[in-house]
C-alpha cells in the first residue's frame, strides 16, 4: 500500500511538470552574427478589449535576429491568427554598451487589422545592465504596455510573461549561460531586519561599555567633614 502510494506521488509530480514543460516555449532567432534566445512559460498578448492571444500556442511562427551597430532585435512573425489580425510581428529590441552590458529597451507588435496596417511600441525594461556573458532569468509576472504610433489610432496591447529568460549576446551552442536573477536574494524586510538588529546591538554595546566605565568615589562624606552648602537667594 506504501509504495503505491509513493508510487501515485511520484506520477503526479511527473504529470505536473510534463504539463509545465508542454506550456514552455523557446524561440531563438539566428542572424549574421548574431543569436538571442527566449524561453517563457507565458507569454500573452491583448489587443485593446479582446482576449489574451496565447502566443505559445499559436502554430506557426518564424523566428529571425537582426542587429545594428550597438542593438540586437528579436524579430517573430506569427502570420495569420485571425480575420482581424494578420501579419502579426513581435519584435524585442536589446541595447549594448561599449563597456560589455547589455538591457532591454523596447517591445514592438505589428499586424494588419484588416482595414490597414497598425503598429505599437512600448518600452521593455525588465533586464538592465546585465553582463554580455550572462543570461537574464525572471520568475515574476512581466507586463508591458504598448501604444500604437501615430497616437491618434488610440489602439493599445499589453504583452505578458511569465518565467522567462533571455540571452541577447553570446549564445553558445543553442544553450542559455549562468543567469542574473530579477528576485534579490534578500529582500526589502529582511534588509530592515538586519538594519534593525545591527542599530539594536550598537546600542547594547554602548549601553555595556557605559556600563564598565562606572567608577564608585574615592572618598566619601563623614560626620566631620565640612558639609556641603548651596548659597541661594532670597
Amino acid at each position: 500500500w506504501y509504495q503505491r502510494r509513493v508510487r501515485g506521488h511520484i506520477l503526479c509530480i511527473l504529470l505536473v511538470t510534463a504539463t509545465a514543460w508542454s506550456k514552455a516555449g523557446v524561440y531563438e532567432g539566428k542572424g549574421d552574427d548574431c543569436d538571442i534566445l527566449l524561453y517563457a512559460e507565458s507569454f500573452g498578448l491583448t489587443i485593446g478589449s479582446e482576449s489574451v492571444i496565447d502566443l505559445l500556442g499559436l502554430p506557426k511562427n518564424t523566428t529571425t535576429c537582426s542587429k545594428t551597430s550597438s542593438t540586437r532585435s528579436l524579430n517573430i512573425s506569427y502570420g495569420e491568427v485571425r480575420s482581424n489580425l494578420t501579419d502579426l510581428k513581435l519584435s524585442l529590441t536589446f541595447s549594448s554598451t561599449d563597456t560589455g552590458y547589455w538591457s532591454t529597451n523596447v517591445m514592438t507588435i505589428s499586424y494588419n487589422d484588416g482595414k490597414s496596417d497598425v503598429t505599437l511600441t512600448g518600452r521593455f525594461t525588465s533586464a538592465s545592465m546585465i553582463s554580455t556573458s550572462f543570461s537574464f532569468a525572471c520568475s515574476l509576472h512581466s507586463v508591458t504596455t504598448l501604444h500604437s504610433t501615430p497616437p491618434a489610432a488610440a489602439t493599445k496591447a499589453e504583452v505578458t510573461l511569465d518565467n522567462y529568460q533571455l540571452q541577447a549576446y553570446m549564445v553558445k551552442d543553442s544553450k542559455f549561460s549562468d543567469s542574473y536573477q530579477c528576485v534579490n536574494w534578500i529582500s526589502k524586510g529582511a534588509w530592515m531586519g538586519v538594519f534593525t538588529g545591527v542599530v539594536m546591538i550598537v546600542v547594547l554595546v554602548l549601553s555595556v561599555m557605559m556600563l564598565m566605565s562606572t567608577a564608585t568615589p574615592d572618598r566619601f562624606e563623614t560626620s566631620k567633614s565640612k558639609c556641603l552648602i548651596i548659597p541661594h537667594e532670597h
